[in-house]
């Protein structure tokens, strides 16, 4: 059985989510608190099959999480299935890991399961400030 983390921000959608994954035959491991970053740390020593980021909340956060998994060489080859958001936020992930996957819930089964088939030969691995400069002004400034 493969296993995905699941980081979300909400924790009730997180948990009906990870029931949705449960019940394509995963082992989910699920993140929802925002100050569980000790939790994600926690992955570089027994890294998952997938990673399945939602974008629905807290968008930014999702592409950070990504970026960071991304940075870490024990991550580095995991693949990253980005799920939902705005389409303008999600234009900024992709901005940020071309090669990750984006896929909505109703799809999520197969391209879940082709993602961790195939995972990515040379992944992108964003700069450390790149996130940040992708960041509105505006946005920066509050």
């Amino acid at each position: 059985m493969s296993r995905v983390l699941l980081v979300h921000w909400n924790e009730g959608e997180a948990e009906e989510r990870a029931a949705r994954l449960r019940k394509l035959g995963y082992g989910v491991d699920c993140h929802w608190n925002q100050q569980d970053a000790g939790g994600l740390r926690a992955v570089r020593d027994e890294p998952p099959d997938a990673f399945v980021i939602d974008l629905g909340r807290l968008p930014s956060h999702g592409r950070a999480v990504g970026t960071l998994l991304r940075q870490q060489k024990a991550t580095r080859r995991v693949p990253i299935v980005f799920v939902e958001g705005d389409p303008e936020k999600v234009a900024l992930a992709r901005g940020l890991l071309p090669d990750a996957v984006y896929t909505a819930w109703s799809r999520i089964r197969g391209d879940l399961r082709r993602a961790i088939r195939k995972p990515p030969a040379e992944p992108v691995v964003p700069g450390t400030m790149q996130s940040y400069t992708m960041t509105p002004l505006p946005i920066k400034l509050g």
